[in-house]
């Protein structure tokens, strides 16, 4: 029966195979007579649709296009004239769309290949920026040229540099325009990141460390002691403070050492030195070890000491008693006992109660009761016998005080008022009222309770303070007066006053006894520096007090003599102020007392004393007589001006109404003064000195005179360059261990003598201007120079002082010094030469005679007048004297007009200033800013000289023009050197010609090169020849060069040239022989530029910039084309008014353009460049070099490689134009007829029953004779998964994945398509013997006939397996072989069935085998040939 049922699939499968060839043939030759081929060759480009039409197509296109008009294109059409269409079609504009263009094929020509190119070129097409090229011999008619980082034909795609990765090494890739670019991992670096950082080069690792190199970092090895990234860091091992008991650690590398403190030792200091070791404590007593030390603890012995070894002394036993002191003595001792005791050891009580201190009943207890203490309250809580001396009065009630003696009871009912204080008596009180209220009244009274109106009415005089007062019920008051006043009404001055020199008061005082002390109390107020208050005795011994530089002075004297015995004292504060002070002078028995009473602050030194011995001296007789205001005879420091008041002589007022008229000169009461300084007499910045009657003005140089308003005479020297000076002698013996030379000096001249000292023998001292500045010698030897210069118009105080062997020189604020400089002496008939000598020739040593003014000339204490002011001054008259006139005046420096150009002249001290013009400058306006006036044309630039201008440009020289220059015969400068810069591409030509005699200088260029050639000088000297220098490198490129040619000597008459190098690159060319410079083109030689004339061959054909000759312009413009005459001296002149073309421009080269191919022409001067379109090259682009432009490249990305290409395959594709897929398949290693199965760039293998593994080569072991295993087919569904590009099968009912083209398997299968059966077998499960049978996601054990179960895990053949048991299993396995049989019956007929379904092909069959790949089962092809 399965036979018949094979059989009979069979043939169902034919009918239906044929049934399907014949519906396929029917539908292809129904379809064919309607459709056009035109479309089916995709014509249409840039994703446009292909329309078809009766006999032709029509493309319509993305993009807009220009509107066409909608009549047919007729020959002046530009679109048409493009050759768009071929022979056989005609370009037409559809009519349907605007901008659509079609060609219309001809009749009859429909079978025939009609192109198309209806693509209109234009913007839409290309993109936004590439260029459209209309291209006539090939289809569409146009093509895009695309800008850097586009490709294909419309430039639609972007060029991806990355595909393949450049990059290595796990950098990231980034396309650009230009290229790609790597961003590399730390590590790596490079344009591709190909080199690999040696992180180790730069040393990082420090301390001797080795570096180890890793990949994007480094690892440093670190020496023992050392830590961190980079070992910077040593291992402090004292940091853990390894040292013990206060030890100093110190770090080492790799270590560390302990320096320990006195008393310990060891490594870390751990051990503590005994020190009792050695027993050092005697007699018995205990050593205590302590810290670099030990003690001796004496206290269980009776000795003393520091080892114990000290006898007890005698005060051991404690003998004295009340806590007396014991000292001890020559072995016996002594009690120092305290206060209230007495007695050999301090044991009495001096009872001081015996004499009953206390009064009204008070009770006495002496401090010494011990007793008392802790029960008495008037008692402290402790008895102390140091405190124990003395007594305490406990008083009864209503009494107090020390001994009671104070009745507490009165103040009691506070019967003092108005702030009183009350104060108790014995049985009374006493109220003590405030001196001052707060209401303005004062209350007396016993209570202080009546107001005092004492002062009502007053009389008190002079501002003197009334103080009332109330006596015995009546009221008073008393007059408090202010000092300079006495007297119960203060109506009584004590105030006098000195006005004039000479003036003193005289006092007889009386004997007052030999123990008196002698007194002088005064104030005064005085400004003068030095003078006497008071002379106190005249014969013999003398007291004395003076103000010596403001300071007191007293002065005690036993003889007027000079060698006689003295005591003085001084006060250090400034009493010549003006202001009031008070002094006391005393004199006691061994005392001398000086004593500023007021004002003096506490601590400022206001008194001193000193010891005098006044045994042997007759005090009392001779200090009698007082003398105020001066000495007896007038002598001291001089006589006293001021005023003085309140004088006390021996306690006792002096009141000047009192004094007989015969004691007092020049003396008058009260005080009257005016500080004549307040109203400012003083000019020129003169210092005023108040001398209370008067002042006196201390005048700054050169001022002079009581008020300071007159100045010594100023000299001038060379008024209107006059020789002008003044000679001097010294007339008296001057100071000779030093000399001062000083005066004011004001000039504008640079040099010139100012002051010459000369003896009979020799010029000492010499003081003169250079180049502005002061110098001075002395003795010809020592040189001093000033710093500053001194010439610029203004005043300056200059000054000389030579002492103890140093100079030092004086400028202003300024002082420089030399040491070591021999003394110098003036001397009488010495000689003083100022401004200049007698003799012109001498002076003009020092730079010739001064010219300017100098004021206030001194010497040492003299002036040098030159016109004298006052006989009386100490000065030299000149007694020579030249051309030397008073005053400053200055000369009329703009007498002579030296402003030019017509500036205003203003007249300065020597000097002048011009108010130039617009567009002049300069001291005499002799600068003109020439360009300022724009005298260039306007195509040349304006430079400015120092007396006129020049027109700078650069000029084209067109093989033709030859231009001829003269100099004008007032160049004065030496001519060495030739600059300028040039562009050419003529590889010879004559630049520069000139020729005089033998002498001639040619610069040229030969042979692109640039050659100088020069002979000048003598034609008779033998060392100059001809110098020839040629440039290191061509010239003639088109390019701008710069040219200087120098002379190596320019101030020699002959020497070698220099080439200084066109770039840096080169080194100065010398000429190895040497000639004289360009002086003979001055004057009469004609200068040849650009050429040697109209017919020479070797004329320039390029550019020139400026020429310069030794820095004068040859000039490109004549007189006729500049706008004012060229006003400098020295200049060359332009002999042929030939005008020249300005500016550099070259032949026309790029017109009409030599580049095909859309070529853009670049002008190089006199050459042109192509740069070419993408695609083209050559001189003219003339090659094709774009040979990726054709997209050759069909699954992969294309690369231009010479004249050929390089195609990048995408993955899954080979071949030359990557036209191949690659079958992973055709190489496979499947077994045993195992199905090879596709994958991503990988395949895996789908194995036959019986075979396993992943190349199906691992037989499974058969099953028994009794298995009967049938080979059945997938039963599960099939998905097939992916694109046209890459497509996978997933078997066994697995299902699509997005990972990484992978399916996701059901249980039970495995492998990236599931493809794998799990073998569950693999364990072997079954027991006794039993077949395991692998099943989908589980297994079966077929088991021994004496065995049964899951896993036959039953022994039928055991005893106790009953009967019923075996019945069943016996049932059972008839019901199994039945539901097999059944199974396999349906599956024939299903196998049967399949194969007269689905998409089997015997073609296919037939032509690969039985391998069949998988996913190409569900897409049936269009065809199927029936075999």
């Amino acid at each position: 029966m399965d036979m018949d049922l094979t059989v009979l699939g069979s043939v169902w499968l034919r009918l239906v195979a044929c049934v399907l060839f014949l519906l396929l043939q029917w539908t292809e030759n129904l379809t064919l007579p309607k459709t056009s081929t035109l479309c089916l060759d995709e014509p249409c480009q840039n994703r446009a649709e292909c329309r078809e039409a009766p006999s032709d197509f029509l493309c319509q296109c993305m993009s807009p296009a220009p509107v066409l008009p909608s009549t047919r294109c007729d020959s002046s059409s530009a679109l048409c004239q493009l050759s768009i269409c071929q022979d056989n079609a005609t370009c037409q504009p559809t009519g349907v769309h605007p901008g659509e263009l079609v060609c219309q094929c001809e009749p009859g020509l429909l079978g025939q290949e009609c192109h198309s190119s209806a693509q209109l070129c234009a913007q839409g097409l290309c993109g936004d920026t590439p260029q459209c090229l209309a291209v006539q011999d090939r289809s569409p008619g146009y093509a895009c040229i695309c800008q850097e980082g586009y490709t294909g034909s419309s430039c639609e795609k972007k060029v991806d540099h990355c595909s393949p990765n450049p990059c290595r090494n796990r950098a990231i890739c980034r396309s650009r325009r230009d290229g790609p670019t790597c961003f590399c991992v730390p590590g790596f670096q490079g344009k591709r990141c190909e080199i690999e950082v040696n992180e180790c080069v730069s040393g990082p690792c420090r301390n001797g460390a080795t570096c180890l190199d890793k990949i994007g970092h480094f690892i440093c090895l670190c020496r023992p002691g050392y830590t961190g990234s980079s070992c910077e860091v040593q291992i402090d091992e004292c940091q853990s403070q390894p040292c013990l008991h206060a030890g100093s650690c110190h770090d080492h590398i790799n270590g560390f050492s302990c320096t320990c403190l006195a008393g310990f030792q060891g490594e870390r200091c751990e051990t503590n030195i005994d020190e009792c070791s050695a027993q050092p404590c005697q007699n018995g007593a205990l050593c205590v070890d302590e810290i670099n030390s030990y003690s001796c603890d004496c206290s269980q012995t009776n000795y003393t000491g520091v080892h114990c070894e000290v006898p007890p002394p005698p005060c051991w036993s404690q003998p004295c008693l009340n806590g007396a002191l014991c000292e001890d003595e020559n072995g016996n001792y002594t009690c120092s006992c305290w206060p209230g005791f007495e007695g050999l050891n301090c044991e009495t009580d001096v009872g001081e109660c015996d004499s009953s201190p206390c009064v009204n009943e008070g009770t006495c207890i002496e401090l010494s009761w011990k007793t008392l203490y802790g029960t008495e309250p008037l008692f402290p809580t402790r008895y102390n016998p140091r405190h124990a001396s003395g007594f305490i009065c406990k008083c009864a009630p209503g009494f107090s005080g020390t001994l009671c003696e104070q009745n507490t009871t009165a103040c009691t009912t506070n019967p003092c008022h108005n702030g009183a204080i009350c104060e108790d008596f014995l049985v009374s009180y006493k109220c003590i009222c405030p001196s001052e209220s707060q209401d303005g009244i004062l209350y007396g009274g016993r209570n202080c309770s009546e107001p005092l109106v004492g002062c009502e009415g007053h009389e008190c005089q002079n501002g003197a303070a009334c103080m009332p007062f109330l006596s015995e019920g009546v009221h008073g008051y008393s007059c408090i007066c202010q000092p300079g006043y006495i007297g119960p009404y203060c109506q009584t001055p004590t105030v006098f006053s000195f006005e004039k020199n000479g003036g003193f008061l005289h006092l007889q005082t009386p004997q007052l006894g030999a123990e008196t002390y002698f007194n002088i109390t005064l104030s005064f107020r005085t400004v003068l520096k030095n003078t006497l208050l008071f002379q106190r005795g005249s014969e013999g011994v003398t007291l004395s007090l003076e103000v010596q530089e403001t300071h007191l002075l007293l002065d005690l004297r036993s003889d007027p003599q000079p060698n006689a015995t003295s005591w003085t004292l001084t006060l250090p504060q400034d009493v010549s102020d003006g202001e009031w002070h008070s002094v006391e002078a005393v004199l006691g028995v061994g005392t001398l007392l000086l004593q500023l009473l007021e004002p003096c602050q506490d601590g400022d030194n206001c008194s001193v004393t000193a010891q005098v011995e006044t045994g042997a001296l007759e005090l009392e007789s001779a200090l009698q007589s007082t003398f105020v205001g001066r000495s007896t005879e007038g002598g001291g420091s001089g006589s006293f001006i001021g005023c003085m008041r309140d004088l006390f002589v021996d306690t006792q007022l002096m009141v000047p109404e009192d004094w007989l008229s015969s004691s007092v000169v020049d003396v008058k009461q009260g005080c009257s003064h005016h500080d004549r300084c307040l109203s400012g007499p003083c000019e020129n910045l003169g210092e005023c000195v108040n001398l209370w009657l008067g002042y006196e003005c201390l005048c700054l140089r050169p001022y002079v005179g009581q008020n300071c308003a007159e100045e010594y005479v100023t000299a001038r020297f060379g008024q209107e360059d006059s020789t002008s000076y003044a000679v001097f002698t010294i007339t008296d013996q001057l100071e000779s261990d030093k000399l001062y030379l000083s005066m004011f000096l004001r000039t504008r001249k640079e040099s010139g003598l100012l002051v010459l000292l000369a003896n009979n023998t020799t010029e000492y001292l010499k003081m003169w201007l250079e180049k502005g500045k002061l110098m001075v010698q002395v003795n010809n030897l020592k040189t001093l120079m000033g710093k500053s210069e001194v010439n610029n118009g203004e005043i300056h105080f200059v000054g000389v002082t030579i002492k103890d062997a140093m100079m030092t020189l004086q400028e202003s604020d300024h002082e420089f010094t030399a040491t070591d400089v021999q003394p110098v002496s003036l001397q009488l008939e010495d000689v003083i030469y100022v401004g200049g000598l007698l003799d012109g020739r001498d002076t003009s040593a020092f730079g010739g005679y001064f010219k300017g003014c100098i004021q206030d000339l001194q010497l040492n204490e003299r002036k040098l007048e030159f016109f004298p002011l006052d006989a009386s001054v100490m000065s030299y008259r000149p007694e020579h004297m030249v051309d030397v006139t008073p005053g400053c005046t200055s000369d009329d420096s703009c007498s002579k007009n030296p402003c030019q150009n017509g500036g205003m002249c203003f007249p300065l001290w020597d000097d002048f200033t011009c108010n130039c013009p617009p567009s002049t400058e300069g001291q005499h306006c002799e600068e003109v800013r020439w360009c300022d006036f724009t005298p260039c044309p306007p195509q040349a630039t304006c430079r400015t000289l120092n007396q006129g201008y020049e027109c700078i440009s650069n000029v084209t020289f067109q093989d033709n023009n030859t231009l001829v220059y003269n100099g004008n015969g007032l160049i004065s400068r030496h001519l060495t050197s030739i600059v300028f810069s040039i562009r050419t591409r003529k590889r010879n030509a004559a630049l520069l010609h000139a020729e005089s005699g033998s002498d001639f200088v040619t610069v040229s260029i030969q042979d692109g090169f640039l050659v100088l050639e020069l002979l000048s000088g003598p034609s008779s000297s033998s060392s100059l020849s001809l110098v020839t220098l040629r440039s290191p490198r061509p010239m003639a490129d088109g390019e701008w060069h710069p040219v200087e040619l120098l002379m190596a000597s320019p101030w020699a008459n002959n020497s070698q040239w220099i080439m200084v190098p066109l770039d840096d690159k080169d080194e100065p060319t010398i000429s190895d022989t040497m000639t004289g410079n360009l002086d003979f083109l001055r004057e009469g030689v004609d200068i040849l530029l650009g050429g040697l004339g109209p017919e020479s061959d070797l004329n320039l054909i390029g550019c020139l910039s400026t020429v310069e000759i030794g820095g004068i312009v040859l000039p490109y413009y004549g007189p006729a084309e500049v706008r004012f005459p060229r006003a400098q001296e020295e200049k060359f002149n332009k002999v042929v008014e030939e005008p020249v073309q300005t500016g550099c421009v070259g032949k026309v080269v790029c017109e009409p353009n030599p580049c095909l191919h859309g070529g853009i022409c670049d002008d190089r001067f006199n050459l042109f460049q192509c740069f070419c379109l993408p695609g083209w090259g050559g001189d003219r682009c003339e090659l094709n070099t774009n040979t990726c432009a054709s997209n050759p490249c069909q699954h992969g990305y294309c690369s231009v490689q010479d004249l050929s290409y390089i195609c990048t395959c995408e993955s899954g594709y080979t071949g030359t134009n990557c036209e191949v897929k690659e079958d992973v398949c055709a190489s496979h290693k499947c077994a045993n007829g195992g199905t090879c199965l596709r994958g991503l760039n990988s395949y895996s293998c789908l194995c036959p029953d019986r075979f396993t593994g992943p190349y199906c080569n691992t037989q499974i072991e058969e099953a028994p004779w009794y298995v009967v295993v049938r080979s059945v087919p997938p039963k599960l569904p099939v998905s097939i998964c992916g694109d046209e590009q890459q497509n996978y099968t997933c078997f066994n009912g697995g299902n699509c994945s997005d990972t990484n083209m992978m399916c996701d398997c059901l249980p039970g299968f495995s492998g990236h398509w599931c493809e794998l059966d799990l073998d569950e077998c693999r364990s072997n499960p079954c027991l006794n013997g039993g077949y395991c049978q692998n099943m989908v996601n589980k297994f079966q054990c077929v088991c021994e006939m004496t065995f049964a179960g899951e896993t036959c895990e039953v022994d039928l053949s055991a005893e106790n397996v009953s009967s019923d048991l075996l019945l069943s299993i016996s049932l059972v396995s008839v019901a199994l072989l039945l539901v097999l049989f059944g199974v396999a019956t349906a599956l024939v007929i299903t196998l049967n069935r399949r194969a007269t379904r689905g998409t089997y092909s015997p073609s296919r069959q037939e032509k690969e085998g039985s391998r069949v790949e998988m996913w190409n089962i569900v897409q049936p092809p269009p065809m199927e040939r029936l075999i």
